[in-house]
């Protein structure tokens, strides 16, 4: 692709979490979430840019250390208000589109993204996503959305609720204003779970290290199910998971608001 297309990678990653603390940089094997993250999206063809945003907190310094280290872009916003954390960091880098990617799905597929980016380059559409709007059939923690800047600077500028402001997109697929479509596949395989939300995901995360091997940044999510398929009791604790905890005290604020 050539450069002036602009399709770049914003991954949203802090250090603070409710649940996991710190868990995008914890250490296993001298491996991090973050890292299995940018070295598999570092595969991805028509991607411009990878580019972190992360929040002003001290905290996140760590992110930011981090970034420098890796020779990683980085884009500091606010913490809550994370759409226009979004924003402004498009702003900044000047990205026509945007792959949004958050930091707790450090084994996205990077030829789901592949087909993704070209599909969202041959058609004129506003978002394309492969989790909204619901329901999904990828497994949590394959979650691509791509959307363009004049998107997102509307969403920005428009959006009021407290859930549209922090978990960035429900207002691009919700408010019937844009063209968006959803990808699918023909065998729903969202009962899987790949994201790190809590210390047995991470346990998780390191018993695929240890079995991939040197193959970590690039095996495939077919592979990842695979590997589960044969090993269910890896996966039991999932069943306990409430997966939309994270919109309870969104949805809450929203009540508040209105």
């Amino acid at each position: 692709m050539k450069k002036q297309s602009k399709l770049d990678i914003i991954i949203q990653a802090r250090i603070g979490s409710s649940r996991l603390k710190g868990k995008v940089l914890k250490n296993y094997k001298n491996l991090t979430p973050l890292k299995i993250l940018i070295e598999r999206l570092k595969y991805c063809k028509n991607i411009n840019e990878i580019i972190i945003c992360t929040t002003k907190l001290k905290e996140d310094k760590k992110i930011i250390k981090f970034c420098k280290k890796e020779n990683i872009k980085y884009f500091k916003g606010s913490k809550n208000d994370v759409l226009s954390r979004y924003f402004f960091t498009a702003k900044k880098f000047k990205s026509n589109a945007i792959v949004r990617i958050t930091s707790d799905c450090p084994l996205i597929d990077y030829r789901i993204i592949n087909q993704m980016t070209s599909f969202f380059l041959k058609k004129k559409v506003d978002y394309y996503a492969n989790t909204y709007p619901l329901p999904t059939t990828y497994p949590d923690g394959m979650d691509i959305e791509i959307f363009n800047y004049k998107t997102l600077k509307a969403s920005h500028n428009k959006a009021r609720l407290p859930s549209e402001r922090e978990h960035v997109t429900p207002y691009m697929y919700n408010s019937g204003k844009f063209l968006t479509i959803r990808k699918s596949l023909i065998k729903d395989l969202s009962k899987f779970r790949f994201c790190i939300d809590y210390k047995k995901d991470f346990i998780l995360l390191k018993k695929f290290i240890n079995h991939f091997k040197k193959t970590i940044y690039t095996v495939s999510m077919y592979q990842l199910i695979s590997f589960l398929k044969k090993k269910p009791n890896l996966i039991k604790y999932q069943k306990n998971i409430n997966k939309w905890e994270g919109w309870k005290s969104s949805l809450k604020k929203d009540e508040a608001y209105l």
